[in-house]
């Protein structure tokens, strides 16, 4: 009887007891590390893999699903396999052969062009190039290995030539991958090419076809759910199976067990994503409570969908399809009604509570947002009380157009119109959002604590609802935001990225006060997209206040270019680009060309030259090299070079600069003792044998040396002779290409260095 006065459950973990049992083993799973071990697996196998990179190899498997990737007008083939026996490479010994391709390793494959697709579940014999996964270098970098963990993939294998495969293969999923090429073609026939590429991605996940420009647009405002098969689509596809049956007289039971049926193959022809499992899942236990006359709920649904999937794989916990999915349905299931209920039987409006509920889905994606994608679209909330009623008519347009396209191409025509317009409408409903200032909110990625603090916010207004008033449920999660938010001070952040064969450089004040020095690459196509953009995310840098560009060498601007282009819509905006203060006629056509993209995009260009100074708080940026108006032709020679001083600490940013330009540095060093003694020196030309010269460092004097450089490079950098002179002056020697982004901070006298691979 104490027991039962002391410990009362809350109503929802009464009501449901075996969703919060597997909700609370999904925890324990997290709590318990065993991520950790598959983790430290993987990072051996890629080890392992990495060492193969290049090198041509010999596989057997089963193929177990196949897709089409490249562009439209150059498809590839892929395949992936499932091995059935050992790698074959004639340099290797057999203990490499038995690590490289033990039976149960997944690989994919991209077929050589003109090699004929083979069928699902047929066994076959090919070889190829290994090319191992790359793993994230850079804070806020797609670490591809890491995905393709989770999915239990170890390595691909490009231009792979098939030698030999059976004739035994598995004609009913065969069958399905038909169908489904069958169903993309009558698409592709009754639309044009850019509304047939996103209905073929909405109802097939055929993703081949899909525009990158129009894909990133609804990435960037909120709405790319629509393009998943997700949890919508299921549901709406599967429920509208399900009535239609009904509708056809027939019996209850009989029509659940069809359209689970139905969506399972749907579910299979379509690839099974993490969130198609966990939809169709949670439909067959719906379908299974109408043929068991049972009760189905959906919250429980979700939580035993979450308990199987973790079971069999825990590194969805890292994957965010998995977040997002399971996180929006139990939002939906627990926390919407905490935040649109008045309580003691009192209702609110229907409008109301229809924005309530699109704010409350805010609230629970909005955590995920930050931690995977760094920013949140402002008004994706709005933009989702639009797209979403239109999706269930745009798929039911979707399915009709196949049937007329099939039985009746002519009849077709206006669902096609239908689907046209409705696209029309999200694509100019994007614009407009992004048209709307702060479109784009860029915290950066939270710390886990700040998670942790959100997710309890949740779980106390979910538990205290019935005893709170709806305005303090509200407050209390505008309380979690703001500390899910908080980037508190620490110093100095000085940060060099890994952009391969490049230089890239970013300052963060304690004040927030942000700059980036240069930013390219010869070795990493796109390097701004997938490097520079997502650190800068990942820093919550929104606004840099100043972009210096060193000297014109691509390895030092292309990827400043593309945030010219594409930054401020990428939610990241420039105040300045701070150019070299040359002579007009050392000024070249590279020079001109970045000058030209800063005015289309309306950023100012400033000019520095030696001696001019940026001062913020206790941050000061003092310009040594070149002097105003230098009138060399060679961009190396007139790159800028600045001294970063913040409190006792000192930096050396020396872009490119050799020869005479490192001559004219060395005697201004020579001459100011005050410029002496650095603590950090950037490498000058990524370590290069005729720059960084033995009177340069005896002038300088730094303690610690950072080389900026690709992996393997073809130029040899960083040079040994080179080196051995870092190591001579009593240098701490950090690259890039081997510890990743190198981040130094720097708070009074404290200074804390860290490779992010390290």
């Amino acid at each position: 009887m104490y027991l039962q006065k002391k410990i009362r459950l809350p109503g929802c973990v009464k009501r449901r007891p075996l969703a919060f049992i597997c909700l609370a083993a999904a925890l324990c799973l997290f709590l318990a590390g065993q991520i950790r071990p598959q983790a430290d697996a993987g990072q051996r196998k890629q080890d392992i893999y990495g060492q193969w990179d290049g090198r041509q190899i010999t596989l057997t498997g089963r193929v177990y699903k196949k897709e089409t990737a490249g562009r439209t007008n150059e498809p590839v083939s892929v395949i992936y396999l499932k091995l059935s026996g050992k790698a074959e490479a004639g340099d290797a010994d057999t203990e490499r052969e038995r690590e490289t391709g033990p039976p149960g390793e997944r690989v994919v494959c991209y077929l050589a062009a003109g090699q004929e697709e083979p069928e699902l579940g047929s066994t076959v014999k090919l070889s190829g190039k290994v090319r191992a996964f790359e793993r994230a270098t850079n804070p806020g970098q797609f670490d591809a290995f890491s995905y393709y963990q989770i999915s239990g993939i170890s390595y691909r294998l490009s231009q792979a030539e098939i030698s030999a495969k059976t004739v035994k293969y598995n004609r009913f999923m065969e069958a399905l991958h038909t169908f489904r090429g069958f169903l993309s073609a009558e698409l592709s026939k009754a639309l044009p090419q850019t509304e047939a590429s996103v209905m073929q991605t909405m109802l097939l996940g055929e993703k081949r076809g899909m525009e990158k420009e129009l894909k990133a647009l609804y990435q960037r405002n909120g709405i790319a759910h629509v393009l998943a098969i997700s949890g919508l689509h299921i549901s709406l596809l599967g429920m509208g199976i399900y009535r239609l049956f009904r509708r056809g007289k027939i019996p209850m039971k009989a029509a659940a067990g069809l359209s689970f049926v139905l969506m399972f193959l749907y579910g299979a022809m379509t690839g099974f994503s993490v969130s198609a499992v966990r939809a169709v899942f949670m439909f067959s236990i719906q379908m299974l409570g109408i043929i068991l006359e049972r009760t189905y709920d959906m919250v429980t649904a979700a939580a035993l969908a979450a308990a199987v999937i973790l079971i069999k794989q825990p590194l969805y916990l890292r994957h965010s399809g998995f977040w997002f999915s399971f996180g929006c349905v139990l939002g939906i299931g627990l926390l919407l009604p905490a935040l649109t209920e008045r309580g003691r039987g009192k209702s609110i409006p229907a409008l109301v509570k229809g924005f309530l509920g699109g704010v409350g889905m805010a609230a629970v994606t909005f955590p995920l947002y930050l931690k995977f994608y760094y920013q949140f679209p402002v008004y994706s909330v709005f933009l989702n009380f639009l797209v979403i009623p239109l999706m269930s008519l745009l798929m039911a347009a979707g399915l009709f157009l196949l049937v007329c396209q099939i039985l009746f191409p002519p009849a077709a025509a206006p669902f096609s119109c239908f689907i046209k317009g409705v696209l029309l409408v999200y694509e100019k409903a994007c614009g407009v959002s992004e048209s709307l200032p702060g479109h784009l909110f860029t915290p950066g990625e939270p710390e886990d604590w700040q998670l942790a603090v959100y997710f309890l916010v949740l779980v106390f207004v979910i538990i205290a609802r019935k005893n709170t008033k709806l305005a303090a449920r509200w407050g209390m999660i505008l309380a979690g935001a703001v500390i899910l938010i908080i980037r508190p001070p620490g110093g100095l952040l000085l940060t060099f990225l890994d952009v391969g064969q490049g230089d890239c450089i970013y300052i963060e004040n304690e004040d927030k006060s942000r700059y980036l020095v240069d930013g390219g690459s010869s070795s990493v196509s796109g390097v701004g997209e997938y490097r520079i953009l997502p650190f800068l995310k990942s820093q919550g840098a929104s606004l840099l206040d100043a972009v210096f560009v060193t000297h014109p060498d691509e390895d030092h601007c292309n990827g400043i270019r593309e945030l010219l282009a594409e930054g401020e819509k990428q939610g990241i905006r420039i105040d300045t680009l701070i150019l070299p203060d040359i002579a007009v006629s050392a000024r070249g056509e590279s020079y001109l060309a970045l000058v030209d993209a800063a005015g289309e995009s309306g950023i100012p260009v400033a000019y520095i030259s030696r001696g001019q100074r940026i001062e913020r708080g206790e941050l000061s940026l003092i310009c040594l090299h070149p002097g105003e108006g230098e009138a060399s032709g060679e961009p190396n020679e007139y790159s800028i070079v600045m001294r970063l001083v913040y409190k006792g600490f000192s930096a050396l940013l020396t872009g490119d600069v050799e020869g005479a330009g490192e001559l004219q540095l060395t005697r201004l060093l020579q001459e100011n003792d005050k410029f002496q003694e650095v603590t950090v020196l950037k490498a000058a030309h990524h370590g290069s044998r005729n720059s960084t010269g033995a009177d340069f460092l005896g002038a300088a004097r730094p303690g610690l040396a950072v080389i900026s450089a690709g992996k393997n490079n073809k130029y040899g950098h960083p040079h040994a002779e080179m080196i051995e002179r870092l190591k001579g002056a009593g240098c701490v020697i950090y690259e890039t290409s081997k510890d990743g982004a190198v981040m130094v901070r720097a708070d009074k006298s404290k200074v804390r260095v860290k490779g992010f691979t390290n």
